[in-house]
């Protein structure tokens, strides 16, 4: 048996039956170049072989009595290969609408917590000749890098590599634990449950210290609990709508460069450059800025196919309240300047202490209780919008001999957040996926529409 970690077990918690706490990528293959042509059986034998790197995917949950202490992963003795890898094929004329709505559908649908928390589907019928695979997994099993990691696993560096060696020693299933053996296992944890909970309560002491010194002293940062209501503050439903496309890497850079600032800092003056017009438009634009939650990878190196999260978080405006393109910008930089010196002097404090300070039994009631009784809708949010970008490949890969041509990531929606943006680099081109509640956000393609639109507008006025 293996301990969640607290980070872990928080977005097990926070599941419900509308916030699916799952992550996703959709990888874009060409197989045109593999001799005798793609099969889903070839498909099917390179997850298989590789199955030995990815520990997470023959991991199933099971939880201690009375949420005494945090849930356990076994090795699945059920463990069923077929189950979690699928085939499927869109409609015709099997364009990028026809991915979107199928990728939208899989998310709709949340995983199985009984069995190991992935699927993967093999997509055929696109109108180009492309293979899609679309791959689902529980936030409590990955972050965004180790997500990354976890791709790594299932892909080459060349079109003809061979299949990696066999473990040393066979995968051998765990046997169910008794009910007793679960309570046994966790005196340790009840033991240092108290001391997680001093040590969680002092960080989150000194981050709500600093956030609330925000408020009275001429900072840039952007306090927690500063954003605006908007529609995408609500509870959700189990239906999502998902808009996958792309921006050149290059665009991004240029802004960067000729402005001084960072890469991110370029992404999110154009996610709220795209946030703006979408509000003005609607005539929903709050007089107070954005704020957008942006993760922040706390690993340090590889999760080596083990997955888990290492996540924190820091908060930023996205200045929505300013018409000027440039001094949008200008305002996002200094503000995540200041948010990542705050965040190195306070330390890296998770996004999930309170699980620590409320011990599992409480944040899993916790948890119940929100989704029961839709507290996000009588409190602030914490910030309007996710914004991730994850660091990807920079060099070709390949999926059974075929050749990765783009690899769009999606993040979870849930109640009090029906918007996620999640970015990341593939090659010299950023890839955007777009997931959003289909009641809170039915046209999300029009945010994605206007978010090319807001990069063309910066680096139109950073060049001239």
């Amino acid at each position: 048996m293996k301990r969640l970690t607290g980070s872990d077990a928080t977005f097990l918690y926070l599941q419900n039956a509308s916030s699916h706490m799952e992550v996703s990528a959709v990888v874009l293959i060409d197989p045109s170049e593999i001799d005798g042509g793609f099969s889903f059986a070839r498909a099917r034998e390179v997850i298989a072989t590789r199955l030995h790197l990815v520990p997470p995917f023959r991991r199933r949950l099971v939880h201690v009595p009375f949420e005494l202490d945090i849930p356990r992963w076994i090795e699945d003795p059920d463990f069923d290969l077929d189950y979690h890898v699928r085939r499927a094929a869109l409609p015709a004329p099997g364009g990028r609408a026809e991915l979107d709505d199928f990728v939208g559908q899989v998310l709709s649908r949340p995983l199985d917590l009984a069995r190991p928390l992935w699927e993967l589907y093999v997509v055929e019928g696109l109108d180009d000749g492309r293979i899609a695979i679309v791959s689902k997994t529980h936030h409590a099993a990955v972050d965004g890098v180790s997500g990354t990691d976890l791709l790594a696993s299932l892909v080459d560096l060349s079109a003809d590599a061979p299949d990696p060696e066999p473990p040393a020693e066979p995968w051998q299933p765990d046997d169910v634990p008794s009910q007793v053996e679960l309570l046994l296992d966790s005196v340790g944890g009840l033991v240092r449950q108290p001391w997680r909970g001093i040590k969680a309560t002092q960080r989150l002491v000194r981050t709500m210290a600093k956030d609330q010194l925000t408020r009275f002293q001429p900072t840039p940062v952007t306090a927690a609990f500063d954003s605006p209501s908007t529609p995408f503050n609500t509870t959700c439903t189990p239906h999502r709508l998902v808009n996958l496309f792309e921006i050149p890497m290059a665009d991004l850079k240029t802004v960067k460069n000729a402005a001084g600032t960072s890469l991110n800092d370029a992404l999110l003056a154009t996610v709220g450059g795209a946030l703006r017009s979408y509000l003005l438009d609607r005539d929903e634009l709050p007089t107070s800025p954005l704020v957008a939650f942006v993760p922040v990878s706390t690993r340090e190196g590889s999760a080596g196919g083990e997955g888990g999260n290492e996540t924190s978080v820091v908060f930023s405006t996205l200045a929505t309240d300013l018409d000027d393109p440039l001094e949008r910008l200008a305002r996002i930089s200094e503000a995540m300047t200041a948010a990542k010196e705050q965040h190195a002097e306070v330390g890296a404090a998770t996004i999930t202490d309170w699980t620590a300070i409320a011990g599992p039994a409480g944040a899993a009631l916790a948890g119940r209780f929100i989704s029961r009784f839709r507290i996000n809708e009588l409190i602030r949010a914490s910030a309007n919008v996710v914004v991730s970008n994850i660091p990807g490949p920079p060099v070709p890969l390949y999926i059974a001999g075929a050749k990765v041509d783009a690899i769009y990531p999606l993040g979870p929606v849930a109640d009090g957040s029906a918007l996620n943006v999640t970015v990341m680099s593939y090659l010299d081109t950023m890839y955007v996926g777009l997931a959003a509640d289909r009641a809170a956000v039915p046209d999300v393609d029009a945010i994605g529409t206007l978010l090319q639109e807001s990069l063309a507008e910066l680096v139109k006025l950073t060049t001239s």
